[in-house]
């Protein structure tokens, strides 16, 4: 059994490292994706600092997002011990997480549909294939390159926007940020959903032959965090902890069924 699991596993890193050989020969696929993380920053920025700093007033002076955040402190302990300027830019930073976690999923999802197929175009998968390599291997191979690089990603993301917020934020800001709902995003429901979609990425991907139509199908995958983060700016909400785990687990049961 053990045997058999290790020459899973060989098939499965053959096969992720030559991914990963081709993307580090091919740096122009991954700069588009750098390129959306790091734009991913910006948002929060000009509408926590620079907006205030251009209207000449705090954004508590200014009376907006007040009521609002009062309401997040609510349902996010992180929220609770701030207060006045401090707890409204801490509610905005808590909001715009979710932006962080899908701009290099979305990135990630177009390297694993452009390498698919561009295989079945070259026809590079047809030696693969006869390999005895399984469906299921196969899938996670071509799915773990892309994730390792989304993850890292996304992990990079959020250090560049903590220490953002620890430059420019109100004292204590940063530790709300800093806290168990972040965690939950980053290490729980982020690393879940960038699997789902690449997962989806690459089932697509090995049916279609266009790369333009299989991304189009795979961004259903992305629709929901999508939603819930335009609703979270619209309506001036965040989203809590309990539906975050409940995401998660939405997530985790979807993997299981593209796995298996």
């Amino acid at each position: 059994m053990s045997r058999a699991a290790g020459s899973s596993r060989q098939r499965i890193g053959a096969v992720a490292r030559k991914d990963a050989a081709e993307l580090v020969r091919n740096p122009g696929a991954i700069l588009p994706a750098i390129a959306m993380s790091l734009g991913s920053l910006v948002p929060a920025f000009i509408v926590v600092i620079g907006a205030p700093m251009i209207a000449g007033e705090t954004l508590q002076q200014s009376g907006e997002f007040a009521d609002e955040a009062q309401a997040a402190a609510v349902l996010v302990p992180e929220l609770a011990n701030l207060t006045g300027n401090a707890l409204i830019q801490a509610f905005l930073f808590h909001q715009f997480l979710l932006l962080l976690l899908l701009v290099p999923v979305v990135g990630a999802m177009a390297l694993a549909t452009h390498a698919v197929i561009g295989e079945k175009q070259s026809r590079a998968l047809e030696p693969l294939l006869s390999t005895p390599i399984s469906t299921v291997e196969l899938l996670a191979a071509k799915t773990l390159t892309p994730f390792v690089f989304s993850l890292g990603l996304t992990w990079i993301t959020g250090l560049l926007y903590m220490a953002g917020i620890l430059a420019v934020g109100e004292p204590g800001v940063w530790r709300s940020i800093l806290g168990f709902r972040t965690f939950l995003m980053f290490v729980v429901l982020g690393p879940l959903v960038e699997l789902a979609a690449l997962q989806l990425s690459v089932i697509v991907s090995s049916r279609a032959s266009d790369p333009r139509s299989a991304q189009q199908i795979s961004s259903l995958m992305i629709l929901p965090i999508t939603a819930v983060f335009v609703a979270q700016l619209m309506a001036s909400s965040i989203v809590s902890h309990a539906e975050i785990m409940i995401g998660a687990f939405g997530c985790l049961v979807l993997n299981a069924i593209l796995l298996w």
